[in-house]
């Protein structure tokens, strides 16, 4: 079957009926009336062949074809002109508009049958020679791939089998040759001095090449940068001039040349070479790639395998000490030391968040990072010390020190070290550390003692915020008391010492209270109350955070299904969710299931995520926000302001709250700072149409000051502390609230003057006195702007038109962004146009020239207040 109809265009119905006629019972026809509807039916069906009419009223066949010829739709369609005009200049200009036949009317059936058999048949043919090329190609492309799946697959044979180096890499290069298909193959290693030290080579085209041959452009290129050579046409290759003459000479037009790394860097060069140009795809080269890694592995493991010695002692991706070795020459450190009279330290040293780096940039990098600050560590540190990797992201540093000697200057020294960017293939990397320090003999008199001590101080960073810290008992107390609790309170999960409290959330505009927040309590049988700073922070370190935020969930859902079934008033409940709790547990689930199980209207449920939980993984928690949503709950973002505070985050998250940290509020009536800061969280936040909520206000001065600034909701000490549920229950059902706000008092009527020129406020200020007015002066439009943003006002009064951009400026800008106002010109300047255009453009609502009438000018100013109109309240 034809994969189109063949399409026929002429403006006669009595000729397409005669083509009808002939071509109707063996193919599919469609038909078009004139030109136009012929290019129309052509870009629709997209026919197999076009019989075309010359004479036709709106648009000649010599246009028809020479449109549908550049079109890429139809520019491989085949035309035939079916015409009553026969004479050799009409077939001619056929031709030259691209038809590949010309028929003259009337036509013979037969011919007409037989010209249209001799097109489909060579489009027939032309579309099986397209198949037959592009199946070629593809058997070629899997040709290719699979040659290079048997040289991998032998090369891998032979890295199992073969033990030596040499001996290795000549069956590599043999294999590349017998399997692969190609030409020749050469593998180099670099010696100590950067030339190449050990080679080996199979396949035709002279002498092997080598560093100092004609190819040692691409193999310094590869040993200098460890980047991939590539030449894929040796005669028209701009880079790699040299080694593509000589690939040239030999007989080839491809060349590869790939990397061979190790740990220490590039240890040598791999280079192919193909017959054909072109020989090297993106796929092919991504397996060669793999091939060279393989190469380098073994390498590197027959040369470990020969230092079995070396790795019972050394860390194999650093090449530092291992642990064992460590602890082996902190003895002998301190032996030292005895026997000098001297001091000695260990530094305990772990990369931060070195698991985020490491999902970031792949295992390859991650290892390349570690490899980066083991070198830095050992090289660039500027003291003789004994550097250990003993852990994934852990290193150990040990070295002797006089008695009074302070190691804090090298702990600084570590931290910048390690802070120092990392560049990568992928992008730069930046690190930061922290350290842990244990002296000898102070804090231990043997080696793992004092490596163990070490680590204490290490932990213990985290706790105290601190980038180094040193060892002392008391820390060592202070541990032995935090892995005491980590038992109580993997106990109290099991046992259900947890109880919550409510926080309430009022309503600063009604003074009800509108809502809560769940804040848990551990109630243990012998130590009593627990503060919650006391055992969050160990929950979340330990992971018992997920399994006590789940049972959060379950109890605050339970609660709320209670007073409901109960009859009571209820109110949305906020919980904090934890970072752990979110990124690695089944919230949404357990929060659906809790739902689900009790009943309970997904409103009467708030989530609040703090800024650093979302930044971790802002993708993935963008996604559980919006999954949030799905379900029906509102989210709050909890101590806004203290991490990330970004803008572009906050217009992309699906927050419903913003709620200010208790930082900005303790000192909101005596510190400007902080007042500007939460005005401005409250402003942005109704911009972005979020609700605002203050947290830790604790007087009646922080309560005001917050209502007068359009804050929505407080939350804090003054109106209630955390209480237990039944208490909660009891505020909620007695209507307990804070004095609502005052009813608005009248607007104040505001006049804004704008003008340079003090005698003229002056005059209007003398002008309107007794008229009640509130008048605020502006002597540029940067200043009016400010003023519009920070003042109510109704009118303006503008001394200039157009003679300064300044105030031709001020009165289109009011006029789009604050179009309530009513804004009224008083000006020497009286060209009539300008006026005109002013008006037309909606820019001033009266225009009053001086020298002024007074009575007119406040009859106009009355006029004005009496029409202003309030823009509609922002949400």
């Amino acid at each position: 079957m034809l994969p189109g109809p063949i399409l026929i265009v002429d403006d006669e119905p009595s000729n397409l009926a005669v083509l009808k006629q002939i071509l109707g019972d063996s193919y599919t026809l469609a038909f078009a009336r004139n030109g136009a509807d012929g290019l129309a039916a052509a870009r629709k069906h997209l026919p197999i062949l076009v019989l075309l009419d010359v004479q036709m009223p709106d648009m000649d066949g010599y246009a028809v074809c020479r449109q549908l010829k550049s079109d890429p739709l139809t520019e491989n369609t085949p035309v035939i002109f079916v015409s009553s005009m026969g004479e050799v200049g009409d077939e001619a200009a056929g031709f030259a508009c691209g038809a590949v036949d010309y028929l003259t009317k009337p036509v013979s059936p037969a011919i007409v049958h037989a010209r249209v058999r001799n097109q489909l048949s060579l489009v027939r043919a032309a579309t099986l020679e397209h198949y037959v090329r592009q199946l070629e190609l593809e058997q070629a492309k899997t040709a290719r791939l699979s040659r290079i799946h048997a040289v991998l697959s032998g090369t891998n044979s032979a890295i199992v089998r073969i033990r030596q180096p040499q001996a290795l890499l000549q069956e590599a290069c043999r294999i590349a040759v017998a399997h692969g298909g190609f030409g020749l193959a050469w593998i180099g290693l670099a010696g100590p001095d950067g030339g190449i030290a050990q080679w080996a080579s199979d396949g035709a085209g002279g002498a092997p090449p080598g560093a100092q041959g004609p190819a040692a452009d691409v193999i310094g290129h590869i040993l200098a940068g460890g980047g991939t050579a590539l030449c894929d046409d040796a005669h028209g290759a701009v880079a790699f001039g040299q080694g593509c003459a000589d690939a040239r000479a030999r007989g080839f037009q491809s060349l590869l040349g790939l990397p061979l790394h190790a740990p220490r860097g590039v240890i040598g060069a791999m280079l192919l070479y193909a017959r054909a140009s072109g020989s090297f795809d993106a796929e092919e080269q991504k397996l060669l790639g793999e091939l060279a890694g393989d190469i380098s592995f073994a390498l590197e493991a027959i040369a470990n395998e020969q230092r079995a010695n070396f790795l019972s002692y050394y860390d194999a991706l650093t090449g530092l000490p291992n642990m064992e070795l460590f602890l082996d020459r902190l003895a002998q450190i301190e032996q030292s030391a005895l026997h000098g009279g001297g001091g000695a330290f260990v530094i305990a040293l772990n990369l931060e968040r070195f698991k985020q780096v490491n999902d970031t940039v792949g295992r390859h990098g991650g290892d390349q990072v570690l490899r980066v600050v083991a070198k830095r560590l050992t090289e660039d540190l500027g003291r003789p010390c004994t550097v250990a990797r003993v852990g994934a992201d852990n290193f150990a540093l040990a070295g002797e020190r006089r008695l009074d000697e302070n190691v804090s200057a090298l702990c600084a020294a570590l931290i910048k070290l390690v802070g120092e960017p990392i560049e990568l293939e992928g992008g730069t990397v930046q690190l930061s550390a922290r350290l842990g320090v244990a002296v000898y003999p102070a804090d231990a008199s043997d080696a793992e003692s004092l490596f163990k001590n070490a680590e204490a101080a290490l932990k213990q960073t985290k706790a105290v915020l601190a980038r180094f810290q040193y060892y002392s008992q008391e820390l060592n107390t202070r541990l032995a008391e935090k892995v005491d609790l980590e038992r109580l309170l993997k106990e109290a999960v099991d046992a259900g010492q947890f109880a919550m409290h409510y926080q309430p959330k009022v309503d600063l505009c009604t003074g009800q209270i509108a809502g809560a927040e769940a804040l848990i309590r551990w109630q243990h049988p012998q130590l009593g109350m627990v503060a919650p700073d006391r055992f969050i922070p160990l929950a979340e370190e330990t992971g018992l955070i997920v399994p006590i935020g789940d049972w959060v969930i379950r109890a605050v859902c339970a609660q709320l299904a209670r007073w409901r079934d109960d009859g009571q008033r209820i109110v949305p409940v906020a919980l904090n969710l934890s970072a752990l709790q979110f990124r690695e547990g089944n919230v949404l689930q357990t929060i659906a299931a809790s739902l689900k199980e009790h009943g309970l209207d997904p409103r009467w449920l708030e989530v609040e995520l703090t800024e650093t939980l979302v930044m971790y993984d802002p993708q993935a928690a963008q996604q559980t926000m919006r999954n949030f949503g799905d379900l029906g709950l509102r989210i709050s973002l909890d101590d806004f302001g203290t991490g990330y505070s970004s803008l572009a985050y906050l217009k992309r998250f699906p927050f419903q709250y913003v709620k200010i940290d208790r930082a900005f509020v303790t000192d909101i009536t005596q510190n400007p700072d902080d007042a500007a800061i939460a005005t401005a969280i409250i402003a942005m936040a109704h911009s972005l149409r979020m609700g605002v909520i203050a947290e830790g206000v604790e007087t009646e001065a922080q309560m005001q000051f917050l209502r007068s600034r359009r804050c929505d909701y407080l939350q804090g000490f003054y109106f209630s502390r955390p209480v237990p549920a039944a208490e909660f229950n009891a505020m909620v059902q007695e209507g307990r609230q804070l004095a609502p706000a005052d009813a608005a008092a009248t607007a104040v009527r505001t006049l804004l003057v704008v003008d340079d020129d003090e005698a003229f406020l002056s005059c209007i200020r003398r002008a309107l006195r007794g008229e009640g007015y509130r008048i605020l002066c502006a002597a540029s439009a940067h200043q009016a702007m400010d003023l519009l943003a920070m003042e109510p006002v109704q009118v303006i009064l503008c001394d200039q038109l157009v003679q300064k951009r300044d105030r031709k400026s001020v009165l289109a800008t009011v006029a789009r962004m604050y179009p309530e106002t009513m804004r009224i010109v008083l000006s020497g300047y009286t060209e009539l146009q300008s006026v005109l255009d002013a008006v037309n453009r909606g820019e001033i609502y009266r225009f009053l020239t001086k020298p002024w009438d007074e009575d007119i000018l406040k009859q106009t100013i009355r006029e004005a207040f009496l029409r202003h109109r309030p823009a509609p309240a922002r949400e």
